[in-house]
């Protein structure tokens, strides 16, 4: 698939004007952006920290550090983030009794950035209107946002009265939910944490457009680009490759940035991605606490 979709973009493309476009690039305010979106997966790994302690995983920061990169490693070469999920939550867990626990912490670190990526487009509509997107965009990524909050509370009590102690659905949902309902300021400072950590990331992108001499204005960049991360995050191809593409140049369309201009901002965006990644195999093959985590997994029991 991502080859296929990145096919379509490059056939679309005029090559000269998008090699041109590339070169127009400043090096340093890429090399800025690249070092605040490695920083941010810090900031990620601390929020994921955070929600690891509440089911019994009190790692030092570092090590958090080094399993959350070595996920995004593995996010380079499986659809969606499935493996790096998997693997940072075996990293966590040292062995399989605590892998079930270590992936209830990363099911609620990834479900926290999607509601608050969620939050930052809505709360621009909110403000804005629809502008350029269909009111059918603007408004139900309205509802989603708001439906969150009485689903995050109700949902494992329906799942209690629905059924039976034993069901797989109140199993998950009581494994999943009950860390952390009776963690409310947990949950308000893993949300703004995600919150902030999303709004960085849509700054770094204003610098990349401001270093490739593209003109895009924030607060479009603020509504479609929790919509282009959602779309990307879809298990269709492998780290978002095409998919991401795609979405940045129809959305960016709709503003006047024409096909090559946004191409070359999705890919240059996609190159940090893949760059943060391959740092992530750099922490993987390096770190001490990795290693060591690796070296038991590997001993037979």
């Amino acid at each position: 698939m991502s080859l296929l979709l990145l096919g379509v973009l490059f056939v679309s493309a005029d090559w000269r004007t998008f090699v041109s476009q590339l070169r127009t690039a400043q090096p340093g305010y890429v090399l800025v952006a690249f070092v605040g979106y490695v920083l941010g997966q810090v900031l990620c790994a601390y929020k994921w920290r955070w929600l690891a302690r509440a089911v019994g995983f009190d790692q030092p920061l570092r090590a958090c550090i080094s399993y959350y990169f070595g996920g995004m490693y593995l996010n380079l070469f499986a659809p969606s983030t499935i493996a790096g999920d998997v693997g940072r939550s075996v990293l966590l867990a040292g062995g399989r009794q605590g892998v079930g626990r270590a992936l209830q912490s990363v099911l609620a670190d990834r479900a926290s950035g999607v509601v608050m990526l969620i939050w930052v487009s809505a709360l621009s509509f909110l403000v804005l209107g629809p502008t350029v997107l269909p009111a059918a965009v603007c408004y139900g990524t309205i509802a989603v946002a708001v439906g969150c909050v009485p689903v995050w509370w109700l949902l494992p009590r329906l799942a209690r009265l629905l059924f039976e102690p034993g069901h797989l659905i109140r199993r998950s949902s009581e494994k999943l939910f009950a860390p952390y309902h009776s963690r409310p300021r947990l949950v308000l400072g893993v949300c703004g944490l995600a919150f902030g950590f999303h709004l960085l990331q849509i700054g770094l992108l204003l610098l990349l457009a401001h270093a490739l001499s593209i003109s895009v204005p924030l607060w479009y960049l603020l509504m479609c680009v929790p919509l282009i991360t959602l779309l990307s995050g879809l298990p269709l191809s492998f780290g978002g490759l095409g998919v991401r593409e795609g979405s940045f140049v129809f959305f960016l369309s709709l503003v006047g940035v024409v096909h090559n201009e946004a191409l070359a901002l999705s890919l240059t965006w996609t190159g940090l991605i893949f760059g943060a990644g391959l740092v992530g195999g750099l922490v993987l093959a390096v770190s001490p606490d990795t290693r060591a985590r690796l070296q038991g997994l590997s001993r037979p029991t």
